[in-house]
């Protein structure tokens, strides 16, 4: 193998062992051990590794498009989660909030207007398409974290949300559960991912699949909440698969103002297993969607492309884990 073709992809794989640990490893940095370190020194110089330019030497610009204020999602425990994986490497890197107006108007991040360079840009949560575009203009590697797009070729890291509805809706099935439905936003692409998922699971149980029992709403829900409960005369969904936590926590807290108890009456289950989903009354069943290992996927799937630029572009799928608690029960 010719040097100039080796790269830390091939001594990846010729380790199985992912590229960051590699990039680890030749960096210098903490993260592996010194047995490792010296399995992966030992490999790259058989394979005539020629080390190019370094994570050190490398700079990221990490750009978002969600403010902090009120944050009852993970959003923030995904910036952090960048930030900690970008460190670990030992890579140099810029934050910036990037507002919808400002992505219309195809403004510049401020560093790269100011005149600074960056090897590759990560992009959290949903970009407009020719912001994204644009971009690309400016800063060739990119990478999107649960931003997905089925418009776009480019490299994500996305939360297998058809895998996460499958596995909410089966084991709502297994507590006994044949009247299931969702709540969530209908212009969410995640949610018709999650809702496919439901439906197959319901399918492949033998249950019916009931339209009036998905609730599409992009803010308030609760009205419809309330016509769904009146409307069935006791034929209603035993259990909700919720968006999100924060959207399960708001309908148990209506249901509760409602004088119908969660589980006793309706068990609910959501998605995120942020903080406000074990302090809830009941404690919420959820998914843990795995976010530090997701970040140590997107950095490394961006160090991936700067380093091939012209290898073909990959999705990374991260399956969510079920989280127990409170709030789904068992029926007859």
């Amino acid at each position: 193998m010719k040097s100039e073709k080796t790269t830390m992809s091939d001594i990846a794989k010729a380790l199985a062992i992912s590229n960051i640990s590699v990039s680890r490893a030749l960096s210098g940095q903490d993260g592996v051990s010194e047995e490792l370190r010296s399995k992966i020194l030992i490999k790259a110089s058989e394979m005539g590794y020629l080390r190019a330019k370094s994570s050190g030497d490398k700079k990221i610009l990490v750009l978002h498009q969600k403010p902090f204020i009120q944050d009852s999602s993970n959003y923030s425990h995904m910036i952090q989660g960048i930030e900690k994986a970008l460190q670990t490497v030992g890579c140099a890197y810029d934050v910036e909030f990037v507002d919808k107006s400002r992505q219309e108007k195809l403004y510049l991040p401020h560093k790269v207007a100011k005149g600074s360079g960056f090897d590759g840009i990560i992009f959290i949560g949903g970009f407009e398409n020719p912001y994204v575009r644009f971009m690309a203009s400016k800063i060739k590697n990119q990478v999107f974290y649960t931003g997905y797009s089925p418009v776009l070729d480019c490299d994500s890291v996305w939360y297998n949300f058809n895998n996460s509805g499958y596995k909410q809706c089966e084991y709502l099935i297994q507590k006994g559960h044949e009247r299931i439905g969702f709540i969530g936003g209908s212009s969410v692409y995640a949610n018709k991912e999650k809702v496919l998922g439901i439906e197959l699971a319901l399918e492949d149980h033998a249950l019916p699949v009931r339209d009036d029992f998905f609730i599409y709403a992009e803010g308030s829900f609760e009205e419809k909440v309330s016509e769904l409960i009146h409307d069935s005369k006791g034929k209603g969904p035993t259990a909700l698969i919720c968006q999100w936590d924060y959207t399960a926590i708001k309908l148990i807290k209506y249901l509760y103002e409602k004088g119908i108890r969660v589980p006793e009456d309706l068990s609910v289950i959501g998605s995120g297993n942020t903080e406000m989903a074990s302090l809830s009354i009941p404690a919420l069943t959820t998914l843990e969607l795995h976010i530090d290992q997701a970040c140590e996927s997107a950095v490394e799937l961006l160090f991936k492309r700067i380093e091939e630029p012209d290898k073909p572009y990959e999705t990374v799928r991260i399956n969510s884990t079920l989280v127990e608690r409170d709030s789904v029960k068992a029926v007859e």
